[in-house]
């Protein structure tokens, strides 16, 4: 038993100083984190449009017409750049994207209204940038909300509505796209510069001929491990306290569920890397098959695209990958502050993972 931790610790420390002295290993493993993390951070500061342009066409220049423009306008969300007098002078500012959307008001909009026929406005958009999309509808059908709510009052005098509404968002206040997507970004960036850096690791030492001196595989997979737990579990528990103060993302959870997410994560995903890197025979082979592999665990993990968008089955081999779980449960626990009961099942698929890889690693370490 005491050769077998002796073991371990010298595989750990060889595995240590084979990260420290590569330099690409070191910038994959451990500045990749830092760099990508602030960059993407930095881009989705901002949290929201506002004040996207749009063009306004139509309208009888009546006082209503024009009331509905400068309500438009006052929106935070869009920004009235250009009046015009047709459409088709909105579609070439359109086509040129010297504006994002269009509202057209029908030309009679005005005498409609005042004879208490409805008044006719269309709101296009250009849906295949949906953040913009989203901020040219939402703020124009909250201005048309808006004047509607004005001619029933005025029409019906003293009114009172009988049901008031106001809108809450939950967890994420300015429905920011950062707050949303960062958590996200930040667990994948672990999953791939892991995956990238131990298999570079693991395909330079068999280029080189290189093998690790201990009687059990099972010792090499354990020393390994503690080697990335050590690297990984310091950085991110960096990002996770002053990337995420600096940049304002909400830790609503208790700091030992969000160990308990973090601990299997890593170990699964250290794990599967070094199942994936005996496959590789040289080192420039772990980036070429690895790299393009962020695009479609960040599609599997229900993020970017809701998992309805997903055929089922689909969706549920991405389950396989460590960061699909652990997207979910990461989420629940730092964004919405969830209980682990609340994450039981995500954690229970989290330590299978960790046990199927593990076996895998096993394997693959064998000399």
């Amino acid at each position: 038993m005491r050769g077998f931790f002796n073991d371990i610790w010298s595989v750990t420390r060889v595995e240590w100083r084979a990260v420290w002295h590569d330099e690409g290993v070191v910038l994959i493993v451990v500045f990749a984190l830092f760099i990508y993390s602030v960059a993407y951070s930095l881009g989705y500061g901002g949290e929201v449009l506002n004040n996207v342009p749009i063009a306004v066409v139509g309208g009888d220049g009546g006082a209503l017409s024009r009331e509905l423009v400068r309500k438009i306008d006052a929106s935070p969300k869009i920004a009235v750049a250009h009046e015009v007098v047709d459409i088709a002078e909105a579609e070439r500012l359109f086509r040129e994207r010297r504006v994002w959307g269009v509202v057209a008001l029908s030309p009679d909009f005005n005498r409609d209204i005042l004879a208490q026929r409805q008044g006719k406005v269309a709101i296009l958009g250009d849906a295949s940038y949906f953040l913009a999309y989203r901020e040219v509808v939402e703020g124009a059908v909250a201005a048309i909300g808006e004047q509607n709510a004005d001619i029933v009052i005025e029409r019906m005098g003293n009114y009172t509505p009988p049901v008031i509404y106001r809108q809450r968002n939950l967890f994420n206040s300015e429905l920011g796209y950062g707050i949303f997507v960062m958590p996200a970004i930040i667990l994948l960036i672990v999953q791939q510069t892991a995956l990238i850096g131990i298999g570079m690791v693991s395909a330079t030492r068999r280029e080189q001929g290189i093998r690790l001196r201990a009687e059990s595989p099972l010792a090499i997979t354990v020393g390994r491990t503690l080697a990335y737990l050590a690297i990984y579990g310091t950085t991110l528990g960096f990002m996770l306290t002053v990337h995420y103060s600096l940049f304002g993302y909400p830790m609503r959870g208790a700091w030992w569920r969000c160990v308990a997410v973090v601990v299997p994560y890593l170990l699964a995903v250290i794990l599967l890397a070094q199942s994936i890197g005996s496959l590789f025979r040289r080192r420039e082979s772990s980036i070429v098959w690895l790299l393009w592999l962020s695009i479609p665990f960040l599609l599997v993990s229900g993020v970017s695209l809701p998992p309805q968008a997903f055929p089922q089955w689909l969706y549920m081999l991405g389950k396989v990958v460590p960061s699909s779980s652990a997207v979910d449960a990461w989420i629940a626990v730092q964004t919405r502050g969830a209980s682990l009961s609340d994450i039981a099942p995500e954690l229970t698929l989290l330590w299978c993972l960790v046990i199927v890889y593990g076996l895998l690693a096993i394997r693959a370490n064998k000399n």
